[in-house]
């Protein structure tokens, strides 16, 4: 046993003091009377004096010292090895694709050998593991061998762009507790810092140069579909690899260009693709180096989102200048049936479900407004747009309906409102006549937003081609509640969603097949991300150990609260006892 202070044993000095009392006491001088009946205590008196007399009521001062003693021992915080056969473990697995690096040998591979050789070790009274991702996940309680732990480290794949070290080691603490030990498996060495008394740090990797992507892009605008593809030399040497761009086609791929890369060091290469119009998948590979999963990009097609517009107006100059606006935009497609988009003048339109309504109110008294202008800088529809110098001509009156997006003081302009079918009515109070709107920058400003918000609200899949560990937004069709998501290892996923927008994380590189209803999409997720690349900065080593623990808080366990428990105990009897005597000393004095 130890104790936390020390200091505290000083209160014995009160033993003494107490025995002092007990042992110097009042003698009254004797004195011959003729009765006794008129005195009210025949007793003699035992408070204390300043005569030596033998000790009286032994046992009230024995447990009167004793309670001195439990509360100068409590005092000094008494303390008991805590046995470091019953500490918790908490692994924290380094989860970023750099620990792919090497192949059979890479760090996932031994660092996983370490965990099995410790675990099997034992003395731990449980084990967990801990992912340490962009975010730290829990995988759960590990046991020795058996088929549970094996399906714990399947779930270890090291496909994260990043790994957020720190806070997975905080995370670890939190959900192991005070006696817990922490154990890290990574590539790279701690910072000074992040070494805990009750923390080691276990690296396994290796310094080694590589090649690989650290940037792959496809975008389809203006008709025109292009890639680029970034690959840097990740080296302090001139490096050569092969780069074989494919295209997908029916039962593979087929090689549309093969070239040779001499890449200084630390260079980099940018390489722009011009495809042919709907050209499909496209894979990017390199030669083999260290780290693998750099080494190949899959970009799935681009689409530019077109909306198609259908025109039903019955004032011509109003229709003039909104088709005039709509031609300018390249993803606009005008149409007489099936549109996305019906712009009307008309009081009432039957339009097909789903389809949204841009409709001009023109047949309201009307005035010309200068401003002030006021816009819902949170929607969309307000992207660089300037209303300063315009003059808006529209009804004035104050009444509205749905989400007020532009008005002229407390005049609705622009308004907004969700039709039961999941699609809007966009409600545009407007006379070109009393206006200078269509004459200024302003005008196709609002029309492109308008048209790149019924866009945005399609069906579809946004981005398509993005870094792994992002999230990709699936946006369903009305009536659409469920998805299958198939991944690039061949598993599925069933997704629900009641607002029509699922968000997927794509934490597996490769392209993703999603079924939505009758619709099909595809997305694709590329491990590019030049820090983690960088195999330069791996390292291998052990820093602190899991017992070599050097504050005595986290080796011993405080027990305290046995001696208060004690000493309640005590003072319990002591009341009783001196109760006891008071209620002799009353019954004496009444008879």
């Amino acid at each position: 046993m130890s104790f936390a202070f020390p200091l505290a044993f000083i209160g014995l000095l009160a033993a003494p003091a107490l025995t002092a009392i007990y042992w110097l006491r009042s003698r009254s001088r004797k004195r011959t009377v003729s009765s006794l009946m008129l005195w009210m205590d025949q007793r003699q008196l035992k408070e204390g004096g300043l005569l030596i007399d033998r000790l009286q009521t032994p046992l009230l001062l024995l447990l009167e010292l004793l309670s001195i003693l439990l509360l100068v021992l409590a005092a000094a915080g008494p303390m008991v090895r805590a046995g470091t056969a019953a500490a918790p473990l908490v692994v924290v697995l380094d989860d970023s694709f750099s620990m792919l690096a090497g192949g059979k040998s890479s760090p996932r591979h031994r660092g996983e050998e370490s965990v099995r050789s410790e675990i099997r070790a034992g003395g731990y009274s449980a084990i967990r593991l801990v992912l340490a991702g962009t975010a730290p996940q829990i995988l759960g309680e590990a046991a020795e061998g058996g088929s549970r732990m094996n399906a714990l480290f399947d779930h270890w794949k090291c496909y994260s762009p990043s790994a957020n070290l720190e806070e997975a080691i905080t995370f670890a603490f939190a959900l192991g507790g005070d006696r817990c030990r922490v154990l890290v498996v990574t590539d790279h060495a701690p910072a000074a810092e992040q070494i805990d008394e009750r923390l080691e740090w276990r690296a396994f990797g290796r310094r080694d140069d590589n090649v690989g992507f650290v940037t792959a892009t496809r975008t389809d605008r203006d008709g025109q579909d292009r890639c680029l593809l970034e690959i840097a030399n990740l080296s302090d040497r001139q490096s050569q690899t092969d780069l074989v761009v494919e295209a997908a086609n029916t039962g593979g791929f087929r090689e549309i260009k093969r070239s040779r890369l001499n890449l200084s060091p630390n260079g980099t290469e940018r390489i722009v693709l011009t495809l042919a119009h709907g050209a499909g998948e496209i894979r990017a590979r390199l030669g083999d180096d260290a780290l693998k999963i750099d080494n190949e990009v899959m970009l799935a097609p681009e689409r530019e989102q077109g909306v198609r517009v259908e025109l039903a107006m019955n004032n011509e100059a109003l229709r003039d200048l909104v088709q005039k606006a709509f031609e300018a935009i390249p993803s606009a497609e005008m149409v007489s049936s099936a549109p996305d988009l019906v712009v009307t003048d008309e009081a009432a339109s039957d339009v097909r479900p789903g389809s949204w309504i841009l409709r001009f109110i023109t047949d309201q008294p009307a005035e010309s407004f200068i401003g002030p202008f006021v816009i819902d800088r949170n929607n969309q529809i307000a992207e660089g747009l300037s209303l300063d110098g315009v003059i808006w001509g529209a009804g004035k009156s104050p009444e509205s309906t749905g989400a007020l997006l532009i008005m002229a003081g407390n005049i609705p302009l622009l308004t907004a409102t969700d039709r039961a079918d999941g699609a809007r009515e966009i409600r545009f109070s407007f006379r070109p006549e009393m206006s200078t709107l269509q004459r200024t920058p302003a005008w196709p400003v609002l029309m492109w937003n308008i048209l790149n918000w019924r866009a945005s609200e399609m069906p579809g899949v946004s981005p398509c081609n993005l870094k792994l560990g992002s999230d990709a937004k699936i946006k369903l069709a009305f009536g659409t509640t469920a998805v299958s998501v198939r991944e690039p290892s061949g598993s599925s996923r069933e997704l629900i969603s009641a607002d029509r927008i699922i968000t997927f994380n794509a934490d597996e590189p490769g392209v993703y097949e999603v079924t939505a209803g009758t619709a099909r999409y595809s997305f694709a997720a590329n491990a590019v991300r030049k820090e983690e690349s960088d195999l330069r900065q791996t390292t291998s080593g052990n820093w602190g150990s899991l017992f070599a623990l050097n504050g005595l808080e986290q080796e011993q366990r405080s027990i305290t609260w046995i001696f208060i428990l004690l000493l309640l105990i005590v003072l319990a009897c002591h009341l009783a006892l001196v109760s006891r005597d008071l209620s002799a000393g009353r019954s004496a004095a009444l008879t």
